[in-house]
């Protein structure tokens, strides 16, 4: 069982990351998918893929934040600054621990029906409008790029209208195809006269908008429109912006058969510039943040994946 398919601290490495050496990877402040540096922001879960030297090596593809809304207030785990030590970030930690600190959690590895499960479980700090969510995932050997995350409420929290767990960087690989029933929707005919500087308005879209696998699963994916993301030049001013993968990957959010209700919604923004800079994206504006949106529901469950196959081999409808 502790083969060496796994990725997890104590077993090999330190750093807070969790997964699978072919697989997806997820990990914490401050751990690096790719090995050097704190890996990003504070109060994000980094997602990685095997996407460098031709898919030998795991590379970051996003970030998801975790963003509670109390009473119409929204938290952002990554902009907040923490009450522990005042800089931005709220803290995530894992363990037993009910306070930061310590070494990382190995994580749960079980196995059953011939299938290893390693289960993580993310404690953070209480946001600004009083909600603490957890945030557990599931990495299953058979399931290779997905991670299965689920949400609860700390006990001492306030209760939550919804906790939106959001990709928030595709601009990285400039997403600009968001594939709902019937096919794509390009970013530039959502905002078509959008010329500024910050974020688009946000964009919604309900449940009869969004695909349902013959499994009876929810499932929503974003692609590039380009070929090769890799062979393109970001701008000389945000060199780090540059998509440094050899392949682009459909990512996805699905929601399994049951755990999702009429009340379902698929938000995005997008951007026509870097974040934090002045830097034009490369053909244009594409979609940065992109998620799912519910009221709250102890223990809500949603898929985050990563995948090599294009939307129509998901079952999603082909471009027009």
């Amino acid at each position: 069982m502790e083969g060496a398919r796994w990725v997890r601290p104590g077993h090999g490495a330190e750093a807070p990351i969790w997964g699978l050496r072919d697989g997806i990877q997820v990990g914490i402040h401050p751990g690096s998918i790719e090995g050097h540096g704190d890996g990003g922001p504070r109060g994000l879960l980094r997602i990685g893929y095997p996407i460098l030297d031709g898919g030998a090596r795991a590379g970051l593809v996003n970030f998801i934040a975790v963003e509670p809304i109390v009473r119409g207030r929204r938290g952002f785990s990554e902009l907040e600054v923490s009450s522990s030590d005042g800089r931005r970030g709220r803290v995530f930690w894992t363990g037993s621990a009910e306070a930061p600190g310590g070494k990382p959690g190995a994580g749960r590895l079980t196995r059953a029906d011939g299938v290893e499960r390693l289960a993580v479980t993310v404690r953070m700090e209480r946001f600004d409008n009083g909600a603490r969510p957890i945030v557990g995932f599931q990495i299953r050997s058979d399931r290779p790029g997905e991670v299965r995350l689920t949400v609860r409420a700390a006990p001492e929290s306030v209760p939550m209208d919804s906790c939106v767990l959001t990709a928030t960087m595709g601009n990285y690989m400039r997403l600009r195809r968001l594939w709902l029933k019937g096919g794509a929707v390009e970013a530039s005919s959502v905002w078509p006269d959008f010329d500024g500087d910050e974020f688009t308005p946000e964009a919604f879209f309900p449940i009869g908008r969004l695909p349902v696998t013959g499994a009876g699963d929810v499932l929503v994916a974003a692609t590039t429109d380009e070929k090769d993301p890799g062979a393109v030049l970001a701008d000389p001013r945000a060199p780090w912006w540059r998509y440094r993968g050899s392949f682009a990957l459909t990512q996805y959010w699905r929601k399994p058969r049951g755990a999702w209700r009429d009340d379902l919604r698929v938000r995005v923004n997008g951007r026509r510039v870097y974040w934090a800079s002045h830097s034009p994206i490369p053909g244009g504006l594409a979609y940065e943040n992109f998620d799912l949106v519910e009221p709250f529901r102890e223990g809500q469950v949603s898929v985050f994946g990563l995948t090599r196959e294009t939307p129509a081999a998901l079952g999603l409808a082909p471009a027009p």
